[in-house]
């Protein structure tokens, strides 16, 4: 009798192990099924960031301790850095938190398609979220060196070599430098096509 109980009860543990195994993949799968969202140009026009300006030549959208500005998937910022000239450099941090570092949260450089700048020139640094993930962003930029001709936005490569560390401004040296050097290119003026 008690050799039976036993194998009924690892019958029951089986069963209760298989069905916990079968809603954890359920779960898991719903868990981490691809995200649908969104991230057209068309249905997430820019939008225009001004209370920044710069200090000692170096332009941040905060402080890491400081209110971080939400980005959501598909979210696009025209930063308006004031610096005079297109940067040459940038950094791109993300946080889970909206107050980055104040209450003990945490800044991660941004890698891939979590934040992509897609144009920079002497008025805007354009910044875009290209995931479904949902962060909240400080972008760190300096070195604005104007020339007056577009030769500095023609230069993707420096452009790229100086924002390799933060892994999305790096990535796209040659993208934003090409269309870069022009004043006021990336945002207002003649607007450029958007996404179908």
């Amino acid at each position: 009798m008690r050799s039976r109980g036993a194998g009924g009860g690892a019958a029951r543990r089986s069963g209760w192990a298989a069905a916990c195994a079968l809603g954890a993949s359920a779960a898991l799968a719903a868990g981490c099924a691809p995200s649908r969202c969104d991230r057209s140009e068309s249905a997430n026009p820019p939008i225009e960031f001004t209370e920044a300006t710069p200090e000692g030549g170096i332009y941040e959208t905060s402080a890491p301790d400081g209110d971080l500005l939400h980005f959501p998937g598909g979210m696009r910022y025209a930063l308006k850095h004031g610096l005079g000239a297109r940067p040459r450099w940038w950094q791109v941090y993300l946080s889970f938190e909206s107050d980055g570092t104040r209450r003990g949260g945490t800044l991660a450089h941004a890698a891939g398609n979590q934040a992509a700048v897609t144009c920079a020139d002497d008025q805007h640094l354009i910044v875009m979220n290209d995931s479904c993930s949902e962060y909240w962003l400080r972008v760190v930029a300096g070195g604005a060196v104007g020339d007056g001709d577009g030769a500095a936005g023609a230069d993707g490569a420096d452009h790229g070599a100086a924002g390799a560390d933060d892994g999305a401004a790096g990535a796209d040296g040659d993208a934003t430098g090409a269309t870069g050097g022009a004043a006021g290119k990336c945002y207002g003026g003649d607007p450029e096509p958007v996404d179908p």
